[in-house]
């Protein structure tokens, strides 16, 4: 018993320890190499981006994709340096050359975009479109999946295919899908929730995540729950 305590103290003496901030990703944070909450893994080093979806953690380096999986950890190889990652609804990762998916690395520049049973929606300065076919015109930023629609936001947030749109206090950032609204990092630091019928403050962040009904923002690691959000 003495000795299985030794080696228990010596494992743990060489796991990294939590450093810097705390990255969001939807269920948890990533502190340097270490994921902590919904997942749990050390991975080689801080990820550039991470995601997840109900099953696994996606952290993504240059030319490198690693996915946790039950307790698994597994590099993927990217053929350059990734510039955005959606895990959901399907894994798509932004490239310079084009998005890859699953189905293989799709020829489209986009500053965001979801890989869905339809095909690829995907946001330029140019407006939503869904693989080569452009549905609406517009600059956007980001683009989420939320209650059965594609919602792009840039400096207004459009439902698609509703047709709803709100005007954004200032252009997103950053955005995610909550059980309660789509949650987005505005430009000047502020997150807010958005859904069709208003806006709401959720108060300075750096970076925010959401997963079912909870939302992760950072600095500080702190979560809020929807049932918590300041309607407006």
């Amino acid at each position: 018993m003495g000795r299985a305590f030794l080696l228990l103290v010596l494992l743990a003496a060489c796991a990294p320890l939590p450093e810097g901030p705390g990255l969001p990703y939807p269920g948890g944070f990533v502190r340097g190499s270490v994921v902590e909450g919904r997942f749990q893994a050390i991975l080689p080093g801080a990820p550039l981006l991470v995601d997840a979806d109900a099953e696994a953690l996606y952290a993504a380096y240059p030319y490198q994709l690693l996915e946790v999986r039950a307790g698994k950890v597994q590099s993927l190889p990217l053929p350059g340096v990734p510039r955005f990652l959606r895990a959901r609804p399907g894994l798509a990762v932004g490239l310079e050359g084009g998005v890859l998916t699953p189905r293989g690395l799709l020829p489209y520049p986009a500053q965001d975009a979801l890989e869905t049973p339809e095909g690829l929606y995907w946001v330029d300065a140019e407006g939503l479109h869904l693989e080569g076919r452009l549905l609406l015109s517009g600059s956007f930023r980001q683009v989420v999946a939320w209650e059965g629609e594609v919602v792009a936001l840039g400096t207004e947030a459009h439902f698609f295919p509703s047709g709803r749109r709100l005007a954004l206090p200032a252009p997103a950032l950053k955005a995610q899908a909550a059980r309660c609204g789509v949650a987005f990092l505005a430009e000047g630091g502020l997150a807010h929730l958005l859904t069709p019928t208003g806006l709401a403050p959720l108060g300075p962040a750096e970076d925010l995540a959401a997963w079912e009904d909870t939302l992760y923002l950072s600095p500080g690691e702190r979560t809020l729950r929807c049932g918590e959000a300041p309607w407006s």
